[in-house]
């Protein structure tokens, strides 16, 4: 059996046993980890990235990011593009590390190049913002169009909003409509609501009442809870599913 598919059928096992007794429970993951152990013994990037991972999360194991980033780092230096983004967004966002933008930068520029969406983002919007590195837009706006063109709605957005407030590129709403419809279409929030704020004044796209009330409720249904300004401001309803949003302010006042 290649290594790849027992470790899949490892952390299947893993998952299952969380919703038997405890001590079942605990059968199933001291079973993984040993399994997980003797692959990472033998060098298998897969098995080093999801000790890592047991570390991060701390499943079946102490939370222990110092080791969660040991692993990483040596599935990383294997080519596991995964372990890669982790490290960079563990150094960009301060967890288990102290922040080091140099070696997010150096993780999230290796997972890129290795065609990671994620880490292409987290590298776009480095250089957007100037952390850690000049501001460069430029190399913002390939990264970023890189994203997107895997279909990323991350990407889309961000991109879009580029074109959209003309940063970095010359203004243009018919792109950033494009490319918030593209996001919208998957779900992203923030997208919905740009979207919904073209139609209600007409930026890139006739201005339209009924789109516009249409997609600024999907991003207060996503989430979006700026939305809900605009919602009573033009008396439309709030439309809220609980089910997709748990605890949700479900009120129309």
């Amino acid at each position: 059996m290649r290594k790849g598919v027992l470790l899949s059928l490892i952390v299947s096992v893993m998952i299952a046993g969380s919703g038997s007794s405890a001590n079942a429970k605990s059968e199933f993951i001291e079973r993984a980890y040993s399994s997980v152990i003797k692959l990472a013994q033998q060098g298998n990037p897969n098995a080093l990235y999801a000790l890592g991972d047991m570390y991060y999360l701390g499943l079946g194991v102490e939370k222990d990011y110092e080791k969660a980033i040991e692993y990483f780092e040596k599935a990383a230096n294997k080519g596991h593009t995964k372990a890669m983004f982790n490290l960079g967004y563990m150094y960009h966002n301060e967890v288990g590390v102290k922040k080091d933008y140099k070696k997010a930068l150096y993780w999230f520029k290796k997972a890129a190049e290795k065609g990671d969406p994620k880490s292409m983002l987290y590298l776009g919007t480095m250089y957007y913002n100037a952390e850690g590195v000049p501001a460069d837009y430029g190399k913002a706006l390939y990264w970023y169009t890189k994203a997107s063109n895997q279909g990323y709605p991350q990407a889309h957005f961000a991109l879009g909003k580029m074109f959209y407030t003309g940063t970095g590129i010359k203004k243009d709403f018919k792109m950033a409509y494009e490319l918030f419809e593209k996001a919208a279409a998957q779900g992203h929030a923030e997208a919905q609501l740009y979207l919904g704020k073209m139609y209600l004044t007409g930026e890139g796209v006739p201005k339209d009442m009924d789109e516009a009330k249409h997609w600024i409720q999907q991003a207060y249904m996503n989430g979006n809870k700026s939305a809900k300004k605009i919602l009573d401001t033009y008396g439309w309803e709030v439309v809220i599913m609980k089910e997709r949003l748990p605890g949700l302010d479900n009120s129309e006042g």
